[in-house]
Protein backbone atom coordinates (compact mmCIF):
# COMPACT_ATOMS: atom_id res chain seq x y z
CA UNK A 1 0.00 0.00 0.00
CA UNK A 2 2.92 2.32 0.85
CA UNK A 3 4.52 1.74 -2.60
CA UNK A 4 1.22 2.40 -4.36
CA UNK A 5 0.85 5.71 -2.54
CA UNK A 6 4.43 6.68 -3.54
CA UNK A 7 3.70 5.87 -7.23
CA UNK A 8 0.47 7.80 -7.06
CA UNK A 9 2.24 10.83 -5.54
CA UNK A 10 5.16 10.83 -8.08
CA UNK A 11 5.12 13.76 -10.48
CA UNK A 12 4.94 12.78 -14.20
CA UNK A 13 8.03 13.64 -16.28
CA UNK A 14 7.47 16.81 -18.39
CA UNK A 15 7.07 16.11 -22.10
CA UNK A 16 9.77 18.62 -23.02
CA UNK A 17 12.37 16.40 -21.31
CA UNK A 18 11.69 13.62 -23.85
CA UNK A 19 11.76 16.10 -26.75
CA UNK A 20 15.16 17.41 -25.68
CA UNK A 21 16.49 13.86 -25.41
CA UNK A 22 15.31 13.12 -28.95
CA UNK A 23 16.97 16.28 -30.29
CA UNK A 24 20.24 15.39 -28.54
CA UNK A 25 20.24 11.96 -30.23
CA UNK A 26 19.46 13.43 -33.70
CA UNK A 27 22.15 16.14 -33.50
CA UNK A 28 24.59 13.60 -32.11
CA UNK A 29 24.09 11.35 -35.17
CA UNK A 30 24.44 14.33 -37.52
CA UNK A 31 27.64 15.35 -35.78
CA UNK A 32 29.00 11.81 -36.09
CA UNK A 33 28.54 11.99 -39.88
CA UNK A 34 30.91 14.95 -40.04
CA UNK A 35 33.47 12.98 -38.07
CA UNK A 36 33.53 10.18 -40.65
CA UNK A 37 36.55 10.17 -43.00
CA UNK A 38 35.84 11.97 -46.31
CA UNK A 39 35.68 10.06 -49.61
CA UNK A 40 39.09 10.83 -51.09
CA UNK A 41 39.17 8.03 -53.69
CA UNK A 42 38.92 10.32 -56.72
CA UNK A 43 41.28 12.99 -55.36
CA UNK A 44 43.88 10.30 -54.58
CA UNK A 45 43.59 8.98 -58.14
CA UNK A 46 44.06 12.49 -59.56
CA UNK A 47 47.03 13.09 -57.26
CA UNK A 48 48.81 9.83 -58.17
CA UNK A 49 47.86 9.87 -61.87
CA UNK A 50 47.66 6.07 -61.79
CA UNK A 51 44.63 3.76 -61.82
CA UNK A 52 45.57 0.49 -60.13
CA UNK A 53 43.34 -2.49 -60.99
CA UNK A 54 43.52 -6.01 -59.51
CA UNK A 55 42.83 -8.67 -62.15
CA UNK A 56 43.29 -12.43 -62.52
CA UNK A 57 46.48 -13.24 -64.40
CA UNK A 58 44.48 -15.36 -66.86
CA UNK A 59 40.73 -15.35 -67.57
CA UNK A 60 40.15 -15.49 -71.34
CA UNK A 61 38.71 -13.67 -73.14
CA UNK A 62 38.68 -10.97 -70.41
CA UNK A 63 42.35 -11.33 -69.48
CA UNK A 64 44.92 -13.14 -71.63
CA UNK A 65 48.70 -13.37 -71.85
CA UNK A 66 48.80 -12.29 -75.48
CA UNK A 67 50.34 -8.79 -75.67
CA UNK A 68 48.55 -8.17 -78.99
CA UNK A 69 45.17 -9.20 -77.55
CA UNK A 70 45.52 -8.71 -73.78
CA UNK A 71 41.82 -9.28 -73.13
CA UNK A 72 38.48 -7.52 -73.16
CA UNK A 73 38.71 -6.20 -69.60
CA UNK A 74 42.38 -5.23 -69.97
CA UNK A 75 41.56 -3.08 -72.98
CA UNK A 76 38.34 -1.76 -71.40
CA UNK A 77 40.19 -0.62 -68.27
CA UNK A 78 42.93 0.94 -70.41
CA UNK A 79 40.21 2.93 -72.19
CA UNK A 80 38.68 3.92 -68.83
CA UNK A 81 42.09 5.12 -67.62
CA UNK A 82 42.48 7.15 -70.80
CA UNK A 83 39.06 8.72 -70.21
CA UNK A 84 40.23 9.68 -66.71
CA UNK A 85 43.55 11.03 -67.99
CA UNK A 86 45.65 8.62 -65.90
CA UNK A 87 47.85 5.58 -66.56
CA UNK A 88 46.69 2.00 -65.95
CA UNK A 89 48.58 -0.27 -63.54
CA UNK A 90 47.41 -3.92 -63.50
CA UNK A 91 48.02 -5.92 -60.32
CA UNK A 92 47.80 -9.69 -61.16
CA UNK A 93 46.02 -11.98 -58.70
CA UNK A 94 45.76 -15.67 -59.63
CA UNK A 95 43.10 -16.39 -56.96
CA UNK A 96 40.51 -14.18 -58.65
CA UNK A 97 39.83 -16.66 -61.47
CA UNK A 98 39.17 -19.59 -59.17
CA UNK A 99 36.47 -18.32 -56.82
CA UNK A 100 33.67 -15.75 -56.91
CA UNK A 101 34.08 -14.91 -53.20
CA UNK A 102 36.30 -11.79 -52.92
CA UNK A 103 37.21 -12.60 -49.31
CA UNK A 104 39.33 -15.51 -50.58
CA UNK A 105 41.28 -13.29 -53.01
CA UNK A 106 43.22 -11.54 -50.21
CA UNK A 107 42.93 -8.23 -52.05
CA UNK A 108 43.25 -5.00 -50.06
CA UNK A 109 42.62 -1.32 -50.72
CA UNK A 110 46.38 -0.76 -50.55
CA UNK A 111 46.87 -3.02 -53.59
CA UNK A 112 44.33 -1.57 -56.01
CA UNK A 113 41.51 0.94 -56.46
CA UNK A 114 39.41 -1.28 -58.75
CA UNK A 115 38.87 -5.00 -59.34
CA UNK A 116 38.10 -6.33 -62.82
CA UNK A 117 38.60 -9.32 -65.09
CA UNK A 118 35.36 -11.23 -64.51
CA UNK A 119 33.89 -9.71 -61.33
CA UNK A 120 30.60 -11.63 -61.15
CA UNK A 121 28.11 -9.54 -59.19
CA UNK A 122 27.04 -12.25 -56.76
CA UNK A 123 25.64 -11.54 -53.29
CA UNK A 124 29.00 -12.35 -51.56
CA UNK A 125 30.76 -9.93 -53.94
CA UNK A 126 28.20 -7.15 -53.39
CA UNK A 127 28.36 -7.61 -49.63
CA UNK A 128 32.10 -6.92 -49.80
CA UNK A 129 32.49 -4.56 -52.76
CA UNK A 130 30.57 -1.86 -54.58
CA UNK A 131 30.28 -2.25 -58.37
CA UNK A 132 29.51 -0.47 -61.62
CA UNK A 133 26.58 -1.34 -63.84
CA UNK A 134 27.24 -4.71 -65.56
CA UNK A 135 28.50 -4.83 -69.14
CA UNK A 136 28.69 -8.63 -69.64
CA UNK A 137 27.31 -11.74 -67.94
CA UNK A 138 28.50 -15.25 -67.13
CA UNK A 139 27.03 -18.65 -66.33
CA UNK A 140 26.91 -22.03 -68.05
CA UNK A 141 26.17 -21.85 -71.79
CA UNK A 142 25.98 -24.23 -74.73
CA UNK A 143 27.47 -23.61 -78.17
CA UNK A 144 26.68 -25.75 -81.21
CA UNK A 145 27.21 -25.65 -84.98
CA UNK A 146 23.43 -25.72 -85.49
CA UNK A 147 20.60 -24.34 -83.31
CA UNK A 148 19.36 -26.76 -80.61
CA UNK A 149 16.15 -26.85 -78.58
CA UNK A 150 17.70 -29.00 -75.84
CA UNK A 151 20.74 -31.15 -75.05
CA UNK A 152 18.77 -34.38 -74.65
CA UNK A 153 20.18 -37.21 -76.73
CA UNK A 154 23.11 -35.08 -77.90
CA UNK A 155 26.84 -35.77 -77.79
CA UNK A 156 28.12 -33.07 -75.45
CA UNK A 157 31.65 -31.89 -74.74
CA UNK A 158 32.36 -30.03 -71.49
CA UNK A 159 35.14 -27.57 -70.64
CA UNK A 160 35.06 -26.13 -67.11
CA UNK A 161 37.57 -23.35 -67.74
CA UNK A 162 38.79 -20.89 -65.13
CA UNK A 163 35.61 -20.08 -63.28
CA UNK A 164 33.95 -20.14 -59.90
CA UNK A 165 30.70 -21.51 -61.31
CA UNK A 166 29.13 -24.50 -59.58
CA UNK A 167 30.35 -27.53 -61.57
CA UNK A 168 28.71 -30.05 -59.23
CA UNK A 169 25.24 -28.57 -59.74
CA UNK A 170 25.72 -28.50 -63.51
CA UNK A 171 26.93 -32.13 -63.53
CA UNK A 172 23.90 -33.14 -61.44
CA UNK A 173 21.58 -31.38 -63.89
CA UNK A 174 23.19 -32.95 -66.98
CA UNK A 175 23.15 -36.45 -65.52
CA UNK A 176 19.52 -36.06 -64.45
CA UNK A 177 18.75 -35.18 -68.07
CA UNK A 178 20.51 -38.35 -69.22
CA UNK A 179 23.48 -36.46 -70.68
CA UNK A 180 26.97 -37.88 -70.26
CA UNK A 181 29.32 -35.11 -71.36
CA UNK A 182 32.90 -35.80 -72.31
CA UNK A 183 35.33 -33.54 -70.46
CA UNK A 184 37.98 -31.81 -72.57
CA UNK A 185 41.10 -29.99 -71.44
CA UNK A 186 40.79 -26.66 -73.25
CA UNK A 187 38.51 -24.34 -75.17
CA UNK A 188 40.49 -25.23 -78.32
CA UNK A 189 39.72 -28.95 -77.79
CA UNK A 190 36.04 -28.15 -77.34
CA UNK A 191 35.98 -26.08 -80.52
CA UNK A 192 37.86 -28.81 -82.45
CA UNK A 193 35.41 -31.48 -81.23
CA UNK A 194 32.48 -29.41 -82.46
CA UNK A 195 34.13 -28.77 -85.83
CA UNK A 196 34.89 -32.47 -86.36
CA UNK A 197 31.38 -33.59 -85.41
CA UNK A 198 32.62 -35.43 -82.31
CA UNK A 199 30.23 -33.26 -80.28
CA UNK A 200 26.78 -31.96 -81.14
CA UNK A 201 27.15 -29.26 -78.49
CA UNK A 202 29.74 -27.89 -76.10
CA UNK A 203 28.92 -26.72 -72.57
CA UNK A 204 31.28 -24.29 -70.87
CA UNK A 205 31.43 -20.94 -69.06
CA UNK A 206 29.43 -18.37 -71.02
CA UNK A 207 32.32 -16.10 -72.03
CA UNK A 208 34.25 -19.03 -73.51
CA UNK A 209 31.11 -20.30 -75.26
CA UNK A 210 30.42 -16.82 -76.65
CA UNK A 211 33.98 -16.57 -77.95
CA UNK A 212 33.80 -19.95 -79.72
CA UNK A 213 30.40 -18.98 -81.15
CA UNK A 214 31.75 -15.63 -82.33
CA UNK A 215 34.78 -17.21 -84.01
CA UNK A 216 32.67 -19.80 -85.87
CA UNK A 217 29.47 -17.81 -86.29
CA UNK A 218 27.55 -20.46 -84.33
CA UNK A 219 24.52 -20.04 -82.04
CA UNK A 220 25.01 -19.95 -78.28
CA UNK A 221 22.37 -20.27 -75.55
CA UNK A 222 22.20 -20.42 -71.76
CA UNK A 223 21.98 -23.87 -70.18
CA UNK A 224 18.96 -24.02 -67.92
CA UNK A 225 19.01 -26.10 -64.77
CA UNK A 226 20.57 -24.55 -61.70
CA UNK A 227 19.86 -20.97 -62.89
CA UNK A 228 23.44 -19.93 -62.17
CA UNK A 229 23.87 -16.75 -64.15
CA UNK A 230 25.58 -13.54 -63.06
CA UNK A 231 26.15 -10.03 -64.43
CA UNK A 232 29.79 -8.88 -64.69
CA UNK A 233 30.98 -5.41 -63.72
CA UNK A 234 33.90 -3.51 -62.21
CA UNK A 235 34.39 -3.77 -58.44
CA UNK A 236 35.17 -0.81 -56.18
CA UNK A 237 35.72 -0.50 -52.46
CA UNK A 238 32.68 0.39 -50.39
CA UNK A 239 32.40 4.14 -49.83
CA UNK A 240 34.43 5.22 -52.90
CA UNK A 241 31.43 7.04 -54.36
CA UNK A 242 33.37 9.85 -56.06
CA UNK A 243 35.49 7.33 -57.95
CA UNK A 244 32.46 5.18 -58.75
CA UNK A 245 30.64 8.14 -60.35
CA UNK A 246 33.73 8.95 -62.44
CA UNK A 247 34.16 5.33 -63.58
CA UNK A 248 30.45 5.05 -64.41
CA UNK A 249 30.68 8.24 -66.46
CA UNK A 250 33.71 6.87 -68.35
CA UNK A 251 31.89 3.59 -69.09
CA UNK A 252 28.87 5.49 -70.40
CA UNK A 253 31.14 7.48 -72.72
CA UNK A 254 32.80 4.27 -73.96
CA UNK A 255 29.38 2.71 -74.56
CA UNK A 256 28.22 5.81 -76.44
CA UNK A 257 31.27 6.07 -78.71
CA UNK A 258 31.12 2.35 -79.61
CA UNK A 259 34.31 1.29 -77.82
CA UNK A 260 32.60 -1.49 -75.85
CA UNK A 261 30.87 -2.82 -78.97
CA UNK A 262 34.20 -2.81 -80.86
CA UNK A 263 35.88 -4.74 -78.04
CA UNK A 264 33.10 -7.36 -78.11
CA UNK A 265 33.64 -7.73 -81.83
CA UNK A 266 37.44 -7.87 -81.48
CA UNK A 267 37.22 -10.67 -78.89
CA UNK A 268 34.44 -12.52 -80.77
CA UNK A 269 32.02 -12.23 -77.84
CA UNK A 270 28.75 -13.29 -79.47
CA UNK A 271 25.34 -12.42 -78.07
CA UNK A 272 23.56 -15.22 -76.19
CA UNK A 273 20.08 -15.82 -77.52
CA UNK A 274 17.64 -17.98 -75.63
CA UNK A 275 17.81 -20.69 -72.99
CA UNK A 276 17.96 -24.39 -73.79
CA UNK A 277 14.89 -25.86 -72.15
CA UNK A 278 13.30 -22.46 -71.48
CA UNK A 279 13.64 -20.02 -68.58
CA UNK A 280 14.57 -16.32 -68.25
CA UNK A 281 17.35 -15.03 -70.52
CA UNK A 282 18.64 -12.15 -68.44
CA UNK A 283 20.96 -12.46 -65.46
CA UNK A 284 19.20 -11.99 -62.12
CA UNK A 285 19.36 -8.58 -60.41
CA UNK A 286 20.95 -9.18 -57.02
CA UNK A 287 21.03 -5.73 -55.48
Amino acid sequence: MTGAREQKGKKPRPRWVGDIGTLIVIFGLLGAVYLLPSDSALSELERSGRLSVCMPDLYPPLVTKDPERPGFDRELLAAVAQQLGVTLAVVPNSSMANDFNPRSWRVTRAQCQLLAGGIALTRPVLSYLDATEPYLSTGWAAVSPTPLDSLEGKKVGFYAGLTGLDRVALSRYLRAAGIRPRIVASAADLSAGLLSGEFDAGVTEALTARQIAGEQDWPVAWVDGNGERYPIGIGLWKGDLTLKRRIASALQALEADGTIARLKEKYDIADIKGVLGGGPESAPVLN
